[in-house]
């Protein structure tokens, strides 16, 4: 039996958020803060083949980044990520590095809950891979 993951790409006309996909069990919730020039990622990414998901999020990312003029951050809030989704998410950061170097500043903020060694060591990992100006923001959740 075939699954097909249907990704749901929403409006909402709030004064500082023009799109995003909504969360679901598997995939994590991406929101675009127009005013801010600011993405936020979070939530939970589960998915044994995550190419459908990933390759609408990197159209949502480009797209985004392209509108904003000068600069843009990417806020991952990320409980957990396994390692298909992470090797697709290396994947459009690399690209996102690659087409916005010496044009935009963006910056990435990968936050981790102060007891979760994995999510820290994959913000670690994806730091160290990346020219991409990266933060690493613990919380206390």
């Amino acid at each position: 039996m075939d699954y097909i993951l249907k990704i749901d790409i929403f409006i909402v006309k709030y004064s500082n958020m023009v799109a995003g996909i909504k969360e679901t069990v598997n995939t994590p919730s991406v929101k675009i803060l127009s005013d801010d020039h600011r993405i936020v990622i979070s939530g939970q990414s589960r998915l044994e083949d995550p190419s459908i998901f990933y390759e609408e999020l990197s159209l949502v990312l480009d797209e985004s980044i392209n509108d904003f003029k000068t600069h843009a951050s990417i806020d991952f809030i990320l409980n957990y990520l396994n390692s298909s989704s992470s090797k697709w998410l290396f994947h459009i950061l690399k690209g996102i590095q690659s087409k916005y170097q010496g044009k935009k500043i963006v910056t990435i903020n990968w936050y981790f809950d102060s007891d979760d060694d994995s999510m820290l060591e994959a913000g670690e990992v994806f730091q160290s891979l990346l020219s991409l100006p990266f933060n690493l923001m613990e919380t206390d959740h």
